[in-house]
């Protein structure tokens, strides 16, 4: 049963269809009459009716629109989409059903309502007082209560133990079934960002060879220029490879991690240069603190990783930042940790998108038309693994954005061990 809109009760987040079949089988095997209702009071499922007195009662119309026993349920229903607790009714003194919530989520999405069930043995001049509110044959009522057994209040405890077990059960599997299919979702979104983003580079590669082979190959200058075009598509897709690869690694648990000894400071100095060109060819203004004056900035980490960290946050910043914008680099560094903040003055990132920064495949599609949207995730990965934090602000849409990594001057012993 999957999350999503019910025909006739609008967005409810039920499957009533999935439920009915539920239901059914509870009837069956209690033999007891139930019904479902929707947050609008009606009835989704049901009356499902087993034992010879509740098919009795539902061929005299007794739950049709307007009937006490419509009328009953629905109060039932009401009150337990009110309150949120189970309820409890009868007809006579003998003829009793309840009621328990629907939950879904931790919220109460409906209610069922069960029972139509004699407590005791009946009695003739019962089930006459019963029949009449009820509108219907007295005598057949009694002909009907007398050949069945009664639901003592203990019995219909256990009943009700049973279906709130069934419904949890139930609930448990339309979550699983909604995440198969999210899952389904997220690897077709990922096959269609991977073959376009690697078919890209590659049908440039194409074109560009195709465009030598039928030119004389008589002008160096515009050799060499398809060359470094066709060098720059090759390292494209080899990083497009390589995050595919990196990626899962973070999943799986694999990605290396080299703890030694380090330099933040010459950390930075490597990421900052690998950077820097494509800022100033874009005309965007970086400005770094002077960090051969902090000294080493000693701390235990993997160099390589933390350079492949900042150079991501700083090669975004280049990205998302117009021409003529402003990248800043701050350091803060107290006796327990460093924090590396990396501030931009580009498209910045829609609130609604900002919780899921991290996440794998995540893109901010208006501006990043390449990659898979992974490098993010496996920065936080690599900063997670040296025991440290990394998070985003941003103010919204064309507002910039700050991110700051905490990286600990001395690994904890935990992370020093699984290392």
């Amino acid at each position: 049963m999957s999350n999503g809109a019910d025909a006739k009760n609008g967005p409810t987040g039920l499957d009533w269809e999935g439920w009915r079949h539920a239901l059914a089988r509870f009837a069956a095997a209690t033999e007891l009459c139930v019904s479902a209702y929707g947050l609008d009071c009606e009835r989704q499922a049901g009356p499902f009716a087993s034992s010879k007195v509740a098919r009795m009662l539902a061929a005299s119309g007794v739950w049709n629109e307007g009937r006490l026993g419509d009328r009953i349920e629905q109060d039932l229903a009401a009150q337990i989409l009110r309150t949120g607790a189970p309820g409890n009714a009868s007809v006579g003194e003998e003829l009793r059903l309840q009621s328990v919530p629907l939950l879904v989520g931790g919220q109460v999405r409906g209610a069922i309502v069960y029972g139509w069930a004699f407590a005791t043995f009946g009695t003739p001049l019962g089930c006459e007082r019963i029949a009449r509110q009820l509108g219907v044959d007295g005598a057949r009522l009694w002909a009907e209560v007398r050949l069945e057994s009664p639901v003592p209040e203990s019995r219909m405890k256990v009943y009700t133990e049973l279906l709130e077990t069934m419904i949890e059960s139930t609930v448990r599997h339309a979550e699983a079934v909604e995440r198969l299919q999210e899952l389904s979702r997220l690897r077709e979104v990922f096959l269609a960002s991977v073959s376009h983003e690697l078919r890209t580079p590659l049908s440039v590669l194409g074109m560009r060879i195709e465009i030598l082979l039928r030119s004389a190959l008589a002008d160096p200058q515009a050799i060499r220029a398809s060359l470094v075009d066709m060098k720059h598509h090759v390292n494209t897709e080899a990083r497009l490879i390589e995050d595919l690869i990196e990626a899962s690694r973070t999943r799986t648990g694999q990605l290396r991690i080299d703890m030694q000894p380090a330099s933040l400071r010459d950390i930075l100095k490597a990421a900052i240069s690998a950077v820097v060109p494509h800022a100033e060819a874009k005309q965007i203004a970086v400005v770094i603190p002077e960090l051969d004056e902090l000294g080493q900035l000693q701390l235990i980490a993997d160099p390589h990783r933390l350079q492949q960290v900042f150079w991501n946050l700083l090669s975004n910043a280049v990205k998302f930042t117009p021409a003529s914008g402003r990248i800043e680099l701050q350091l803060h560094c107290d006796a327990q940790a460093y924090t590396v903040s990396v501030t931009d003055t580009g498209s910045g990132i829609e609130e609604a998108l900002l919780p899921h920064v991290f996440t794998p495949f995540t893109k901010q599609l208006k501006a990043n038309a390449q990659g898979l949207g992974l490098g993010l995730s496996i920065a936080r990965h690599i900063v997670e693994r040296h025991g440290g934090t990394i998070r985003v602000e941003s103010a919204g849409s064309h507002a910039g954005a700050t991110f700051h990594v905490t990286l600990p001057v001395n690994l904890p012993p935990a992370y020093d061990a699984a290392a």
